[in-house]
């Protein structure tokens, strides 16, 4: 009946390794303690593994949720890139490492021209799939430490460390000449976009909120002037 009953506490404890390792050193103790168990005290050992093995698991999605939660939290759910609150929370994480190693990066805005006439011509599904389009292209024109976001309706952001200005600009260049030279197609319709982009050079003295407005305002000055791009001044 003991035999059995360590089996069964073995099999419980197989839920995980916390539990199956705790089972493990109180069989050790017991042996080395020449502890003498019935029946009744291993069921007991036996319940309360279990019992631990279940919270451990419950813990264990607990977090697992936690870790989707605070995903979503951070993810535009239309183009799968950051949102304005991941956009923020890398960019915090960006400058602290500028700082701390001597780095320069850049910080993009980009905002679609003309997207409400998209909209309206085509409909909003249409425009869905523009955005969708646009993500794409600013992921396959990033480096997977570089964040790419969507941070407002059809604006987008990008954040590229560990560049120059220079670097930057080049880098954004492209990324404006792929889209404004593409078309997506929806339903049967062609539809021709276009995007204005604004930039701003940041080291790890840059205020977080400074940064953001003044590559804000270099986008929209590239939209009004149409001068393909423009360097944001500190």
């Amino acid at each position: 009946m003991i035999e059995q009953s360590k089996d069964k506490m073995s099999t419980k404890a197989e839920l995980n390794p916390y539990v199956s390792g705790l089972a493990s050193k109180l069989m050790k103790t017991a042996a080395n303690a020449e502890m003498k168990f019935d029946s009744s005290g291993w069921q007991l050992i036996t319940e309360v593994l279990s019992f631990a093995a279940a919270a451990e698991q419950r813990m264990s999605e607990q977090d697992e949720r936690i870790s989707y939660l605070e995903h979503l939290s951070v993810t535009d759910e239309l183009t799968g890139i950051a949102n304005r609150r991941g956009l923020r929370s890398a960019l915090g994480r960006t400058l602290a490492a500028a700082a701390r190693h001597g780095e320069t990066g850049v910080l993009g805005f980009l905002d679609m021209d003309n997207f409400k006439d998209v909209n309206d011509q085509y409909g909003h599904l249409a425009g869905d799939a523009v955005l969708r389009h646009v993500g794409k292209c600013l992921k396959r024109h990033t480096r997977p430490e570089d964040t790419v976001a969507r941070i407002a309706g059809d604006e987008f952001a990008m954040i590229l460390g560990r560049c120059t200005s220079l670097q930057g600009r080049s880098r954004l260049r492209a990324i404006q000449r792929e889209i404004n030279n593409s078309t997506v197609h929806f339903a049967g319709q062609t539809i021709e976009i276009g995007c204005s982009i604004g930039i701003q050079h940041f080291d790890g003295k840059t205020d977080p909120s400074d940064l953001i407005e003044t590559a804000d305002k270099a986008m929209y000055h590239d939209k009004e002037t149409r001068r393909g791009l423009h360097i944001g001044i500190a």
